[in-house]
This record gives structure tokens, C-alpha cells and sequence, in this order.
């Protein structure tokens, strides 16, 4: 059984892409989203990375794509694709870039296998305004049943974070997830993000995995002014204190004005040297200033520092 990770190239997909990277979150994530009756067939404890993808080479530009592999209970496989969708305002034509997605993912099972297995696409969506998702048979309108049942159907996993009360992912029951969740549900809307960033950092400091800390933070500190951050900082119980501290000093002193890294490429490559120096790895810094992977490797060239 496949999991596949399809993100669009963006700062939040890479932020989402850089948390499910770690396979105890997308172990909990999955295991919070996905319906109930799918995870009575499935066994998440065998899920694993998988080096795989179903992404067709002219929408590399427009996908990347994660994936794993995870048994049925039955000890028998199948394909799951989660499409995580970050976009400034809902797409209505999104099932028609699942459909691509799910038909060449198909294809290429068919190419290289000799049985097909299931692929389940999810999409998670934490923009701030309302969506109500499109099957491709909703989008086709106006036809009579006779044409009807000729319109590819398949079910999609839908998720908008934003139906989701704080108290139901705080119940979740895992500190990094809820603070991970609880900011994407925020990242939209700054004024409340900073009502609720001192419980997303109480979540944090209280997390057992601390390998995602720090990324959290850094997507964090772009949303928050630095008035309001530097009052956070001075309640923060510390080893928090210290990771916002850094994440601080490396960052806003080198590039952030207002509490959001300045949009110009010299200031996003003054951040990326300054980083760099600082320590920060190339996916960090791609987190960062919205670059992509290959054009953070090319400034650090380009300055001979790598």
C-alpha cells in the first residue's frame, strides 16, 4: 500500500512537506484525517517512505510528490495519494488536476507492475476562504443521467482545516501536531495567529519530537509582527525561549521587516548567507524566502559557499 505526498511549490507546501517528512507526524496526521472506516483495512505502524512518484514530467513545475508505502491489515497493498492543496483561494478545477494525477499514477502501475493498486486521493485544504470541493461529475453540469454515468467519478477525502475547532485538533492527543495544525489553521489570518501563538508555542514546548521545532517556528515568525513576537519571547519557558531566540536572531536581524522576511531576491539572499553561516540547512532556507531548493544551491555557488 502507497502513500503519496503531492505538494503545490509554494512556502506553505514546503512547510507541510517538510513536517510529513517525519514519518511519526504523517503517521498521526493520517491517522487524524483519514476516514474512520479506511483506517479499519489499513495498518499505519508499517507505513514508510517509498522512492516512487506519479507526477508527469510537464507538472514537475506544478507538483512534487511523497510517497509511502503502508500494508492493509490483510498484508496486501494499495496506493494512497494525499494532494495537499495550500492555495490563496479554493480552485474548483482541482479534481480535474486529481483526475491527471490519479489516471497517470494508474498508468504507470500498468506499465510497470501486473496488477493495479488503489490510489485515494486527500486533499488538505487551510486557506481562509470557504471552499465546498467539485467532484468532476459536480463540475460537468447539465447533462442528462444517460450522459451522466460516462463522467469519471471517484471519491476524494476532503479537508478543510478550517471546519476544525481548535478543541478537536488540540484532541488529537499529540503536542506537535496540534501546534503544526493549529498553525496552518492560522497562518491566513495574522491578527488571530498571534492570539494563538502562545498556545501553539505551549504546544511545542511540551512536544517529545523536537526535530520539527525549529522549521515549526521559522513559518511561524513570518506571519508575526515583531512588537507582538518580542513580548512572546519574554514568557516563553525556556528550551523554547532558545529556539525562538535563534530562529530571532538569524532571521529578523537578517531580513525580516515587520515580522515578514522582505520579498526581494537581495534580501532573501542576504537571509541565505547569513543562514547559511548561521548553520541553516538548503531546505530550511528554502522554507524561508519561498526559493526553491535549486535556486538556494545556486546563490550559495554563485557567493562560493558550496
Amino acid at each position: 500500500m502507497y502513500f503519496c505526498i503531492v505538494n503545490i511549490n509554494n512556502i506553505h507546501d514546503k512547510y507541510m512537506k517538510t513536517v510529513l517528512s517525519d514519518i511519526n507526524v504523517a503517521k498521526k496526521f493520517l491517522y487524524s484525517f483519514l476516514p474512520a472506516d479506511v483506517l479499519e483495512f489499513i495498518d499505519l505502524e508499517t507505513l514508510q517512505y517509498a522512492e516512487t512518484d506519479f507526477v508527469l514530467q510537464d507538472l514537475k513545475e506544478v507538483f512534487s510528490d511523497m510517497v509511502f508505502t503502508v500494508s492493509k491489515k490483510d498484508d496486501s497493498e494499495v496506493y494512497i495519494s494525499i494532494i495537499l492543496e495550500h492555495k490563496s483561494q479554493p480552485d474548483d478545477f482541482t479534481a480535474v488536476q486529481l483526475l491527471l494525477y490519479v489516471a497517470y499514477g494508474y498508468y504507470k502501475q500498468y506499465k510497470n507492475t501486473v496488477s493495479l493498486k488503489l490510489i485515494l486521493p486527500l486533499v488538505f485544504y487551510h486557506g481562509k476562504q470557504k471552499w465546498i470541493f467539485k467532484s468532476v461529475e459536480e463540475l460537468i453540469e447539465d447533462l442528462p443521467p444517460v450522459l451522466k454515468r460516462y463522467v469519471p467519478v471517484f471519491k476524494t477525502v476532503f479537508i478543510d482545516l478550517a471546519k476544525f475547532s481548535d478543541e478537536e485538533l488540540n484532541a488529537f492527543g499529540d503536542s506537535l501536531l496540534t501546534a503544526i495544525l493549529l498553525l496552518g489553521k492560522y497562518i491566513f489570518r495574522p491578527a488571530d495567529l498571534e492570539k494563538k501563538i502562545n498556545l501553539i508555542f505551549e504546544k511545542l514546548n511540551s512536544a517529545s519530537n523536537r526535530n520539527l521545532i525549529y522549521p515549526t517556528i521559522v513559518y511561524a515568525l513570518r506571519n508575526i509582527e515583531v512588537n507582538v513576537l518580542l513580548e512572546i519571547i519574554e514568557k516563553l519557558p525556556s528550551p523554547l525561549k532558545s529556539d525562538v531566540m535563534t530562529a530571532y536572531d538569524t532571521l529578523i536581524k537578517q531580513g525580516i521587516e515587520k515580522g515578514k522576511i522582505e520579498g526581494k531576491i537581495e534580501g532573501k539572499i542576504e537571509v541565505i548567507i547569513n543562514g547559511w553561516k548561521n548553520g541553516l540547512s538548503i531546505d530550511i532556507l528554502s522554507n524561508i524566502t519561498g526559493l526553491r531548493d535549486e535556486k538556494v544551491k545556486q546563490i550559495l555557488k554563485d557567493n562560493g559557499l558550496i
